[in-house]
């Protein structure tokens, strides 16, 4: 994530549960992880349609960009207009809901830097007014629908965790060396933080700097491991401004903005969170890609110069929305993950889609009440999720559970008779 002001530099065209009972209860997010499928398709250049209202859609694979969005009636709405450069969206679930996003103002003493609330269609307030010197890029939920922030400007460098206002540093340093720059953040369902550092916002000096990373990286943070542990996990020189992450619906795959290079990344990503890989996953034509995101079905939506990329899981282009304004990130929300928010400076756009986001998957928690039975909790609201259940793991028929949950301290909670039979649960985006 960049900004076009004084202190960033502008785009360039240079350089490249399960839970079994009456057993002790535990957790596999083999359970309830979201399914997705891989598509597979002729491709061949489409025609562009205009859609109405600001945008227009670039459609090179037209019955999977039929897929993604109906174009017959799909268009692009301003929710906000904000004079600053804004990132970093995020999907707040609630009732009505929100979307926090960044608010940078370049100068760093400046009392702009922010981050901002939406309440759709168009209420806009601030959600966090930070001390000077300190700047909010992206921004996140954790698997209980906690804000992760990443901070910047010379007075931040470190990546955060929000909760009623009061900012709780996760982590600063990295072998005792501090970031260039914290800049995008992706949470992974055993809740590992990944982020990247590119140098853009804060200390933007070439690496290696005394007291500083000895490069531009990407780092993987365990706050469950009992040592917190920071590791370097991206670390190739030949990736100058690492930038936007996300995951892949089923977490095989990590993404990667490789800014400079114009292109996206992908890691082959282990159950023990080890990397490997890192081809070219694609490259942008046009402007560099900052944010990025998965759909629950695998396609990669990227930011450019002039809107949003999307791409099949196998790399190959379906088209891009086009917004005639510089994207920096995006994300998907709304009661049931379906609408694309999209900040073009200076506005914060959406869009309605045919598909849902991959969004970070929610913690599941299963405990025993004694011997009568188990307790079934996830956070509160996750709206567009359900729960559900099936007797069998894996080769199961997976049903909702009609139950209405109950809700304390911020959790939905649903509590079930102990049986002979086994049970499994797992949380599923809501079918459309």
């Amino acid at each position: 994530m960049h900004g076009a002001a004084r202190g960033l530099r502008p785009p360039r065209t240079g350089r490249f549960g399960a839970s079994q009972w009456p057993k002790a209860p535990f957790f596999s997010s083999a359970s309830w992880r979201l399914r997705f499928g891989r598509v597979a398709c002729a491709s061949f250049l489409g025609l562009a349609l205009a859609a109405r209202a600001a945008g227009i859609f670039d459609i090179r694979i037209p019955h999977e960009f039929n897929r993604v969005v109906d174009t017959n009636i799909a268009a692009l709405a301003t929710n906000a207009y904000v004079n600053y450069w804004l990132e970093g969206p995020v999907w707040v679930p609630g009732d009505p809901g929100y979307l926090i996003f960044s608010s940078i103002n370049f100068n760093y003493a400046n009392s702009n830097n922010r981050l901002k609330k939406l309440v759709l269609p168009n209420a806009v307030s601030d959600f966090l007014v930070p001390p000077a010197y300190t700047v909010y890029n992206g921004n996140i939920l954790d698997g209980q629908e906690r804000l992760i922030s990443c901070q910047s400007g010379t007075a931040g460098l470190r990546v955060v965790m929000i909760t009623n206002g009061v900012v709780t540093p996760l982590v600063s340093t990295c072998a005792g060396l501090k970031f260039y720059s914290p800049n995008d953040v992706a949470v992974k369902s055993d809740g590992t933080l990944w982020f990247s550092d590119p140098g853009f916002n804060g200390n933007t000096a070439t690496p290696p700097q005394p007291g500083y990373q000895y490069g531009h990286y990407v780092y993987r943070f365990d706050p469950t491991d009992g040592n917190a542990t920071c590791t370097p996990v991206v670390t190739n020189s030949s990736i100058y401004r690492p930038n936007g992450l996300c995951f892949s619906p089923d977490e095989d795959r990590l993404y990667l903005a490789d800014y400079d290079a114009r292109a996206i990344r992908v890691y082959a990503l282990s159950s023990s969170n080890t990397l490997s890989g890192g081809s070219v996953f694609a490259t942008l034509g046009n402007g560099n890609p900052d944010g990025i995101r998965c759909d629950t079905d695998g396609r990669v939506y990227s930011s450019s110069s002039n809107g949003i990329w999307i791409y099949l899981p196998d790399g190959r282009l379906i088209g891009r929305i086009i917004t005639a304004r510089t994207v920096a990130n995006l994300c998907f929300g709304g009661a049931d993950w379906r609408t694309l928010f999209i900040t073009a400076q200076p506005n914060v756009l959406s869009i309605q889609l045919r598909v849902a986001g991959a969004v970070s998957r929610k913690t599941l928690q299963v405990s025993s009440i004694g011997n009568s039975g188990v307790r079934v909790a996830w956070p509160w609201p996750s709206t567009g999720f359900q729960l559900q259940a099936s007797t069998n793991l894996g080769t199961g028929t997976w049903t909702p559970v009609p139950d209405t949950p109950s809700v304390s301290n911020g959790r939905n909670l649903i509590e079930f008779d102990a049986t002979n039979a086994p049970a499994f649960f797992r949380l599923q985006m809501r079918p459309p």
